[in-house]
């Protein structure tokens, strides 16, 4: 699978778990992050620095997206594999 449609079905697992994303320039002065998951509002967001290339965003994603339960969401095989292989590492 192509890099662009792993990082599409990635963020469409947020989105099926209800989990807003946005991608932000996260490397201002002092302080430079990959990105991240946080709670604002009740609502859980994912940010992610938007100078990342792709490969290195759906690593990020992919950190992210293994430490939630997706058991009572559909998910393409190739994404739910993905998980659940970065889960066991």
């Amino acid at each position: 699978m192509k890099d662009e449609a792993l990082l599409t079905k990635l963020e469409e697992t947020a989105e099926k778990l209800s989990i807003k994303l946005g991608y932000e320039d996260l490397c201002k002065g002092v302080v430079c992050t990959h990105g991240g998951m946080f709670k604002l509002r009740g609502e859980h967001r994912i940010l992610i620095h938007k100078g990342l290339n792709v490969k290195d965003r759906i690593e990020v994603l992919t950190d992210i997206l293994s430490g939630i339960d997706t058991e009572g969401v559909h998910l393409p095989p190739d994404v739910r594999e993905r998980l659940e292989r970065h889960r066991k590492n």
